[in-house]
């Protein structure tokens, strides 16, 4: 790094370009570079940089030619399919690497990403799961540790984020997009992620079953909406239910239930304004009546605002503890283990469903 610095370009213009904005106001790093093979994303990407005050970045279309640049880190934000290649050019680049998730699209790359990182230990690899930095998870986080909930028995969540059937048309997504016929549960560490970060553990088992009902008639491939149940290593039930084929709009719900307490976001306000609700041992009177945990996805000041920007401020927080990883040569939280622990689960339930539910081990990639 120069100067103390940290040197950065993004590969994947489309969501690439909100988390690569992040860093705009940051003193301790600078985008250099954004890439992207697809002309009319380049040309929208430049158009809000450029409305955040950000002109001087360059602007190109092969990331290997961004790999050859001066920088020391990238934003990898492609089709969820290029990842691991991308990161695997990155890192033998000497580049340290921020991954959109799913972190893995099959078990094969679970041992590839693995040994990339392993090969290349100058380089810190981050899974970019934005939403293990909502508030409202963090603080979650820490009273599992404090003891609050004490050994969780059960954890559940649920990701729904459905279009207008007014919107369907058949070109929503290019010919071929992963999205288009991705199942469902393979995209499940938005849920997943959060939960195992919460309770420190691992997935070893799962039964997952799809819906056969089609809300989308032009991507009836995609099994849209899935529902898998996991057995932790710790001994505890996790159910995860991911749709994006039913009349569901946008949410994030989420609830843990130990031996000291239960926990849940409250379902009558989206996630992003949602308050916690919980039952405590330690707080006589609410086994039968929950109270409020005031604390929502945002990050607010002492004046109940916040500066922080891109899934209530998840992307923000998430992008800056990158950054800060990279500068003091941390191991970030999200390491590649993490990565791997959160995406591989929803593969394995992708598995499971295609033989009716069967119970199927999740590897533990050493």
């Amino acid at each position: 790094m120069k100067d103390g610095i940290l040197r950065y370009g993004v590969i994947g213009c489309g969501r690439g370009a909100a988390v690569a904005a992040c860093g705009f106001n940051n003193p301790n790093c600078r985008l250099i570079a954004a890439c992207d093979h697809n002309k009319k994303v380049i040309d929208h990407c430049k158009e809000y940089f450029e409305s955040l005050g950000k002109t001087d970045v360059i602007y190109l279309n092969d990331y290997d030619e961004m790999l050859k640049m001066d920088i020391d880190a990238v934003i990898v934000a492609t089709e969820a399919v290029y990842h691991v290649p991308i990161v695997e050019k990155a890192m033998n680049a000497g580049k340290h690497v921020l991954s959109e998730i799913p972190s893995i699209t099959n078990v094969d790359e679970a041992y590839k990403l693995k040994k990339i990182v392993a090969d290349h230990p100058d380089c810190i690899y981050m899974a970019a799961e934005n939403c293990c930095y909502w508030a409202f998870i963090q603080t979650w986080k820490t009273m599992r540790e404090n003891g609050d909930f004490g050994d969780i028995v059960f954890a559940e969540a649920e990701y729904l984020h459905s279009i207008d059937p007014a919107k369907f048309a058949p070109d929503n997504y290019p010919k071929g997009h992963w999205r288009t016929y991705n199942p469902a549960i393979k995209y499940c560490t938005h849920e997943l992620g959060p939960l195992l970060y919460i309770m420190d553990d691992r997935c070893v088992s799962v039964s997952c079953m799809n819906a056969d009902i089609e809300y989308n008639p032009y991507f009836p491939q995609k099994n849209a909406t899935s529902m898998a149940v996991f057995k932790t290593e710790k001994g505890a039930i996790i159910r995860l239910l991911v749709s994006f084929g039913a009349y569901t709009s946008y949410d994030h719900n989420y609830r843990l239930s130990g031996t000291k307490g239960t926990i849940e976001t409250d379902r009558r306000e989206i996630v992003d304004n949602a308050h916690s609700l919980a039952s405590l041992s330690r707080i006589p009177g609410t086994f039968s009546q929950k109270i409020d945990i005031p604390v929502t996805s945002k990050y607010l000041d002492e004046n109940g605002n916040s500066d922080a920007f891109g899934h209530g401020g998840a992307d923000s927080n998430m992008f800056a503890d990158f950054v800060k990883c990279v500068i003091e040569g941390k191991k970030p939280e999200l390491d590649v283990d993490f990565g791997i622990k959160m995406s591989l689960p929803g593969i394995i339930a992708a598995l499971s469903a295609e033989q009716n539910g069967a119970a199927m081990e999740i590897p533990d990639i050493k």
